[in-house]
């Protein structure tokens, strides 16, 4: 393949230009492996960035554009919920324990895996021609779990053009879609009505979100297909079936049918709201890092300006106070429970986004020398700091909306997902002054978070096509996304139908889960145990000139393994099929066709595995060890250094024991 090569000083400025910068021979000279001092791997002057892929223009776009991937919408809408639900501030310690000793260090990995390879999620692990399903299983995630998750986009985009009227129409009873027993949610809230009138209009929210309540008390946690039984549920409920925000959101937004037999029809006002978030996708990602290095400015930096000014509102709210203290207030028993450690280990994977493909490919537009260990750990601590810090904002919106409804917040709390954003938080921002203002900044907010996290998925399939066929498609890139972008929106629109609600909850409840946690294990596994995590280090001392502490190296090799083989386990012995509102349930048909889609990216990755093996030569056993073998084209993508690293093999122990003491200590 010819590729062209700009070569640049320390100084980003162009000194030479490569062409057909083809691969020497390896010498047949042995060695045992690549001396850590050499410092003659290290190109600090003159390093050679692949131009035609492209790179980021400085070290912040990339922070930025990975910040503002991992700070996804569960941070709004799940990690404050769960948080309170499991022990409050003392949640705080199981999550980042996991957050420091698993979700971090295998951040970190993929970001050096990524760098090293310069190549997608979809190319990156030919260090074993085994493993290369993985990268189609990440692809796989990243595809599935968009073409779905456009849904929140879309709802949040119609969402914000209703906060645009003079009069907000989910405050109101006198539109179309409300029935005659109506009541607004003013009324509902400040006490306008008899007791004895809500409690005869009342029925659970709770039962008509994503939560299901049982008469075991058994609550099924919304994205997850296991349950807790951590909390009481009562079915008499905070927001009422009748209120005008609930209203709006059922009959109005998602116009929701009787169940996944009754689809309906397609929803015009949806369907423009789904070409419009693919229209902002598209446009964002159109000339690959070029344009998704701007938009990182606007879209990584402004949830933090949004929640910050609705912060310092709320807070001089009533009851903002009391929202907090429910909030960070630790109930240390909760830690003896292994139901708390589970939902903090996932929540940590599902905050940081690892073994989706979006690190990896963000960090293949680095710079082969750039050092990443830094911005990798403050984009970790970020994530942490926003989940709380999104958490303090969302209870101080509860705590103000307890005290004017005279509920409490844990009854409040109760929400979640979708029945949190769509239901509880419209519902309290109409009581604030001027609602209209506080409810464009909110979904602005939002917006801006979910935006961050599409285009990380989008770049990540659209990357992992271009990168199969180059020569074919990599003059072709705008060409490819718009393609991309239209039979998305093609094939998304059943979820524009009034029946797309059950769709949207039966892929969650599959897809993000089981192929996230296999596809973290067995990348470790791949890394650390058949590659060898000491020849990873080497690799990482190639490309920074920075060594692997022996804690990172015991990160890698026991402790992430360990940990996501445990909520694996748990995970499937907690398993319980998904449900949905007014005791809907899917049928027997619909969770077999989920069950199936969901396992597509690990078929994808076994199929992909298979064939590897079936392309060695030799007996079976023979094709088998062979595909633990680096393919061809495995190396640091940077030419000049490649020249050097193949010519210096690395030469494995020759005892398992042997190798794990070397993977762990370096020696």
């Amino acid at each position: 393949m010819s590729t062209e090569l700009e070569c640049l000083n320390s100084d980003g400025d162009k000194v030479a230009t490569l062409k057909d910068a083809s691969t020497e021979k390896p010498s047949d000279t042995k060695d045992t492996g690549l001396d850590n001092q050499d410092s003659s791997w290290l190109e600090t002057d003159v390093e050679c960035v692949n131009q035609d892929r492209g790179v980021w223009a400085n070290k912040f776009e990339f922070f930025l554009a990975i910040m503002g991937y991992t700070v996804g919408i569960g941070s709004v809408w799940r990690f404050p919920i769960i948080c309170s639900r499991n022990g409050g501030g003392a949640f705080l310690i199981p999550f980042f324990f996991f957050l420091i000793t698993s979700g971090g260090p295998l951040y970190y990995l993929e970001v050096c895996l990524g760098q090293f390879t310069g190549q997608s999620a979809g190319l990156a692990f030919e260090f074993c021609s085994l493993s290369r399903g993985l990268g189609i299983l990440q692809v796989a995630l990243s595809l599935c779990v968009l073409w779905y998750l456009i849904s929140i986009m879309v709802w949040v985009l119609y969402f914000l053009y209703s906060s645009c009227f003079s009069e907000l129409p989910w405050t109101t009873c006198n539109n179309p879609w409300n029935t005659e027993n109506c009541t607004e949610i003013l009324e509902v809230l400040t006490g306008r009505k008899t007791e004895q009138d809500i409690y005869n209009t009342s029925v659970s929210l709770l039962n008509d979100s994503f939560y299901t309540v049982t008469n075991t008390d058994n609550l099924s946690v919304p994205n997850l297909p296991f349950s807790s039984s951590q909390t009481n549920h009562s079915n008499v409920s905070t927001l009422r079936s009748s209120s005008s925000v609930y209203e709006f959101w059922e009959y109005k937004v998602i116009g929701r049918s009787r169940g996944l037999e009754d689809m309906g029809s397609i929803q015009p006002h949806l369907v423009i709201c789904l070409f419009l978030a693919w229209l902002f996708c598209v446009a964002a990602v159109i000339k690959g890092v070029k344009t998704l290095g701007k938009v990182v400015y606007v879209t990584a930096t402004a949830p933090y300006v949004f929640l910050t000014i609705i912060f310092i509102k709320a807070l001089t709210l009533d009851g903002a106070i009391d929202g907090i203290k429910i909030f960070v207030k630790p109930d240390f028993s909760k830690l003896l429970t292994t139901q708390v450690w589970l939902e903090a280990a996932v929540q940590v994977f599902y905050s940081l986004g690892p073994s989706w493909g979006g690190v990896i490919t963000m960090s293949s537009y680095n710079r082969f020398h750039q050092k990443s260990f830094w911005s990798s750990t403050i984009c970790v601590a970020f994530a942490g700091f926003t989940a709380f810090y999104n958490g303090m904002v969302v209870f101080t919106l509860l705590g103000f909306m307890a005290k004017s409804s005279g509920m409490t917040v844990t009854e409040i709390a109760k929400q979640s997902g979708p029945g949190l954003v769509f239901v509880a938080f419209p519902a309290a921002l109409s009581l604030m002054p001027l609602p209209q203002l506080w409810s464009v900044l909110f979904f602005l907010m939002l917006i801006a978070v979910v935006f961050d996290s599409l285009f990380g998925m989008l770049e990540t399939v659209t990357s992992g096509i271009i990168d199969q066929f180059p020569h074919q498609l990599l003059d072709r890139r705008i060409l490819v996304n718009i393609i991309t972008g239209l039979c998305f929106f093609i094939t998304a629109l059943p979820l524009t139908m009034n029946g797309g609600i059950y769709i949207f909850q039966l892929a969650d409840w599959y897809f993000a889960s089981f192929a996230l946690l296999i596809g973290s294990l067995f990348e470790c596994i791949a890394i650390c145990w058949i590659y060898g995590t000491e020849r990873f280090a080497r690799d990482i001392y190639i490309m920074t000139g920075r060594t692997v502490s022996v804690i990172l190296r015991i990160m890698w090799t026991i402790l992430i393994p360990l940990f996501v083989t445990i909520a694996f386990v748990a995970l499937l012995t907690k398993y319980s099929e998904p449900a949905y509102g007014d005791g809907y349930e899917y049928s027997s048909g619909a969770v077999a066709a989920g069950i199936f889609v969901g396992m597509i990216p690990i078929i994808a990755m076994v199929v992909v595995g298979i064939v590897s093996v079936l392309r060695q030569k030799g007996s079976l056993l023979k094709r088998f060890k062979s595909s633990l073998n680096p393919s061809d084209g495995w190396g640091p993508y940077e030419q000049g250094t490649r020249r050097k690293y193949e010519m210096k093999p690395y030469i494995y122990p020759s005892t398992w024991w042997q190798k794990l003491v070397v993977n762990i200590t370096g020696r």
